[in-house]
């Protein structure tokens, strides 16, 4: 009887009274959802804010410093420099004729007096045998007429001769003495061009150029090879005109070597006279013969001339120098705080600018350019390690 009663009372509940209640479940649910949300961002905007660092006043910046100290400053330009062989030797010939012989062959290697080539001396050599001969006759031409000489005097004093006989002799005497120099001459220009048959290396060092061949015809003056010495190589600087006066003899530089590092010279020559086309002087660097030996003639590279030193000189990075309402300065730090100080820079090389009033030695100027960094503001020296 239950079971019927709670069937009927069902079915008198109304349909539209069972979509009411689930229409507040609903409700419910949907509320609690929003609140569970609501909550969540809440938290979460808390976390952000209890996140955010303190404003710059009041938080460390964390900067690099550096401790001013005394030192000598070089202020330097750049040029390119060409290396050239201070000892190059173009042989030529010395006789018209032939090649004999040619002994080297480009690329080798002589010592100073190795015999180079050989130039057929045949007819030189005749031409010296004839002076010789000459020189022979003469001389034996003027013993004779010593002689007669002697002869002719003591029969001129005895009256056998007249004064014009032992004139003649005289004369005959005088004109072979003039004519033996002549002839000695001659004998020794043939000696001295039958030398010129033989080309000898003038130095040790590299053949490069061969220009002859066995069998050619030759002529004075004519190229016949060419060797780049062993001696000091040097860097030829084309410098501007305008740093033309700044430079001198003795002048301090650094040539580039092929490795990247430096060598450290001077300069040893300075010529005259500007390039009429590039309006650019010349300075010669003599380089050491381990340095030499590093490049190769004609090489190009960089050198640097120090234009101005400085001794004794307070100096520091470009990018700590500030300019605050017109004033230049630095900021320094102690006790882990900065402070503003106004100073006179002077001159610089784009790296470092020379402090000359405002910081003395010791000073620890901060390096880092931090548009932030104010009188008064908490630092931290940046010693490497990450905190």
């Amino acid at each position: 009887m239950a079971t019927i009663s709670r069937k009927y009372m069902r079915k008198m509940v109304p349909a539209r009274a069972m979509g009411d209640t689930t229409k507040r479940l609903i409700r419910v649910l949907v509320g609690v959802f929003l609140l569970a949300t609501t909550a969540f961002v809440l938290v979460a905007k808390l976390k952000a804010h209890n996140a955010v660092p303190p404003p710059a006043s009041e938080r460390q910046m964390v900067v690099k410093v550096t401790t001013l100290s005394p030192q000598t400053l070089e202020f330097t330009r750049d040029y390119s420099a060409r290396i050239s062989d201070d000892s190059r030797a173009v042989l030529s010939a010395r006789l018209s004729t032939t090649v004999a012989a040619v002994f080297f062959r480009e690329g080798e290697r002589v010592k100073a007096g190795d015999l180079l080539v050989l130039l057929d001396t045949h007819d030189t050599r005749t031409e010296m045998h004839r002076a010789k001969a000459a020189v022979a006759k003469i001389e034996a031409d003027i013993d004779f007429f010593k002689k007669q000489l002697q002869i002719d005097t003591a029969l001129f004093e005895g009256g056998a001769i007249s004064q014009t006989a032992l004139d003649d002799t005289q004369r005959k005497l005088k004109g072979l003495r003039a004519s033996i120099k002549q002839q000695q001459s001659a004998l020794k220009l043939s000696e001295q061009k039958l030398g010129y048959g033989k080309i000898y290396a003038p130095v040790s060092g590299q053949v490069q150029r061969v220009y002859i061949s066995k069998g050619e015809q030759v002529l004075p003056g004519k190229p016949v090879m060419e060797i780049i010495g062993d001696a000091n190589f040097k860097a030829v600087i084309a410098v501007p005109e305008r740093d033309m006066h700044a430079i001198a003899p003795g002048t301090r530089a650094y040539i580039e070597l092929p490795d990247g590092h430096q060598w450290p010279g001077q300069i040893d020559r300075i010529y005259p006279a500007l390039d009429e086309r590039t309006h650019t002087g010349t300075a010669d660097i003599l380089l050491e013969p381990q340095i030499s030996a590093r490049f190769f003639a004609g090489s190009m590279t960089r050198a640097k001339l120090v234009m101005q030193t400085y001794e004794n000189a307070l100096a520091v990075p470009a990018q700590a120098i500030f300019t605050r309402d017109g004033t230049q300065g630095v900021f320094t730090q102690t006790g882990g705080i900065a402070h503003w100080i106004p100073v006179t820079t002077g001159n610089s090389n784009g790296r470092l600018t020379i402090i000359k009033s405002g910081l003395k030695a010791g000073a620890q100027v901060i390096t880092t350019p931090y548009p932030g960094l104010h009188e008064g503001v908490s630092i931290r020296v940046f010693d490497g390690v990450p905190s």
